[in-house]
C-alpha cells in the first residue's frame, strides 16, 4: 500500500470518529463536543531538513541543498475555552514528510560505510557526502490557541511524532577514507568510485518539540496558515555514533486550512 493510501484511509477513519462524536446523545459530551469546538481538515507544504545546531567544523561547504516535496495533512480540533473564543487548546492528528538531499565538502568526518558481505567501514572522511531523507511521522499536536484579531489566530506548544517510514541513505565520493583514525590505513574514492551508507535502522522511532504558528481568516471556513516546527530530541538513537553531532528536524510549513 503506498504511502498517499494509508494516509487517505487514516483520515477517513478519523473523519469518521469526529462524525460519531457528533452524533452521541449523552447531554455532557454533546454539550463539551458541540459548544465552542471548531473541526479543521489542513494540507500543508515542508521545508527543512535534518540539521545541526550550528556548522560543525567537519563540514566544510554545503554544494547543494534540495527539501524535496514534503507534504502533509492534518485533521484538528479546537475546543474554546470561554464563549468569546478568545483562548483555547488544540489537538489532532497529523501525516507529514520529513526530508531533504544534500551535498556536503567535508574534512576528517567521522562516518561509516558499507562494504561487501554486509561488512562496515567506520573512520574519517575527507571529500564530499550525498545525503537523502525520506522518512514519515504521524504527530500528535497539544496547542495553546489565542483569537489575537478578528481574522488572525496564533497558536503554540508541543508536538510528539511517530516514525513510521524511514530512510536515510547517502554516500561518499571523490575524497578518502582513513580506517579507525585521522591517520589510519587509506581507502580512496576516485572517479565513480563511492562508498554507500544507510542509517535507516538508526533513526529515532520517537520525536518531540516545539510548534508555534499563525493562521489568517478568508472567511468563514478558509484558513491560510504558517508555523514553525522544532525538535527537541536527536534524529538519531542517543547509542548511534557514525555521525559524531546531533541533528534535529526543523521545519517550517505552509498551507491551507478548511474549518467545518
Amino acid at each position: 500500500m503506498s504511502k498517499l493510501h494509508r494516509y487517505i484511509t487514516c483520515f477517513v477513519i478519523l473523519i469518521g470518529v469526529s462524525v460519531v462524536g457528533q452524533e452521541r446523545d449523552s447531554t455532557g459530551f454533546k454539550a463539551f463536543f458541540k459548544e465552542n469546538v471548531e473541526y479543521q481538515l489542513r494540507g500543508q507544504f515542508s521545508i527543512g531538513g535534518a540539521t545541526p545546531l550550528g556548522m560543525p567544523a567537519q563540514i566544510r561547504e554545503i554544494n547543494s541543498y534540495n527539501p524535496t516535496l514534503q507534504l502533509g495533512l492534518e485533521l484538528n480540533v479546537t475546543k474554546w475555552l470561554t464563549n468569546d473564543q478568545k483562548w483555547g487548546i488544540r489537538t489532532g492528528l497529523r501525516m507529514e514528510g520529513r526530508g531533504m538531499k544534500t551535498d556536503a565538502r567535508v574534512k576528517n568526518y567521522y562516518t561509516q560505510i558499507d562494504g561487501g558481505e554486509g561488512k562496515q567501514t567506520k573512520g574519517y572522511f575527507t571529500g564530499n557526502v550525498k545525503t537523502v531523507m525520506k522518512n514519515s511521522y504521524i504527530t500528535f499536536p497539544i496547542l495553546a490557541t489565542f483569537n489575537a484579531t478578528e481574522n488572525w489566530n496564533a497558536y503554540g506548544g508541543m508536538y510528539f511524532s511517530g516514525l513510521i517510514d524511514k530512510d536515510f541513505t547517502g554516500y561518499v565520493y571523490d575524497g578518502v577514507l582513513r580506517e579507525g583514525n585521522p591517520i589510519g590505513t587509506p581507502v580512496e574514492f576516485e572517479g565513480d568510485a563511492r562508498g554507500d551508507y544507510d542509517f535507516s535502522e538508526e533513526l529515532n522511532r520517537f520525536q518531540y518539540g516545539i510548534q508555534v504558528g499563525g493562521e489568517y481568516k478568508l472567511n468563514t471556513h478558509f484558513r491560510l496558515f504558517t508555523d514553525l516546527n522544532w525538535g527537541l530530541n536527536g534524529v538519531f538513537r542517543k547509542d548511534f555514533d557514525a555521525i559524531t553531532f546531533k541533528m534535529y528536524n526543523i521545519y517550517a510549513n505552509i498551507g491551507f486550512g478548511y474549518t467545518f
